[in-house]
């Protein structure tokens, strides 16, 4: 059996010829695709071919990266024609301090997942939040504590995460919860203390043990009244007397004793003669 290999431009042929024989057998043909002798260039539809699971990070969390810019706005080129495989941020995102930080993927872990993948809590951001956030950053230097020297992923581990309180703090009163802790704390500037709604008396009297002691024996009717309803504001406050009582005593009196709490001693346990 002798073998003869002959083709074209499309098709290869191998055909075997039997010695001595008139007639040629063919045993195989085989077709072989073409191969152009330069790389086609990239169109958008290509890279879904190989890079599917970015495709679908993009479409579940890619943000406006998933609706208003393309693959290939960002992978110009793929190897082996090209080498400008990802160009830097800046050449969509400028014109705000933000983003002349530098250094994109410190915080943005994932291009494909933006926002998502925000805020590595292993790498330490502050300036990067505060660039976006200035109205925290002010709050806080308006009302310095310990929350102000920490980094800002210490407690969002993600962006947009806000965490309970309780988390790293231990409550006043065994029956509190996360959610009362607002009702006196910001979480930006937790030593400014303001009273926002109904606070119970029992959330006050942890710290201000003498004063509960006081009402509790006192036979006025300041014995019966929340705490908030004359500590308003940002802690801590007092109202005038005046406010409730107006002017009770002839003129005289008050022209004399302008301070009520130098007949009345102290508005915990008041002196009266009723």
């Amino acid at each position: 059996m002798k073998f003869f290999v002959f083709g074209t431009s499309r098709f290869t042929f191998l055909c075997g010829i039997k010695c001595g024989a008139a007639f040629a057998l063919l045993f195989v043909c085989l077709t072989t695709p073409v191969f152009a002798s330069e790389a086609v260039e990239l169109q958008a539809g290509d890279c879904g071919k190989c890079h599917r699971f970015q495709l679908q990070m993009i479409a579940e969390a890619g943000g406006r990266h998933a609706t208003e810019i393309g693959c290939l706005d960002c992978h110009p080129q793929h190897p082996p024609k090209g080498t400008e495989t990802q160009v830097d941020c800046t050449l969509c995102h400028e014109g705000q301090a933000h983003f002349e930080i530098g250094d994109c993927l410190h915080c943005h872990v994932n291009p494909h997942r933006p926002l998502e993948t925000l805020r590595d809590p292993l790498k330490p951001a502050r300036k990067e939040c505060l660039s976006c956030h200035s109205d925290v950053g002010q709050e806080m230097a308006v009302a310095p504590s310990r929350h102000s020297e920490l980094f800002c992923n210490r407690c969002h581990n993600t962006h947009k995460e806000i965490p309970g309180c309780l988390d790293c703090h231990g409550p006043h009163l065994g029956e509190q919860f996360a959610r009362d802790c607002l009702r006196c704390h910001s979480a930006h500037q937790p030593l400014q203390v303001i009273a926002a709604g109904y606070v119970p008396a029992s959330f006050c009297r942890v710290c201000h043990a003498r004063q509960a002691s006081n009402l509790a024996d006192t036979n006025t009717n300041h014995g019966g009244i929340n705490c908030t309803y004359c500590h308003k504001g940002v802690h801590p406050s007092t109202s005038a007397c005046q406010e409730c009582h107006g002017l009770p005593h002839p003129q005289a009196i008050h022209s004399e004793h302008t301070d009520c709490l130098e007949c009345h001693g102290d508005a915990h346990r008041l002196i009266s003669h009723r």
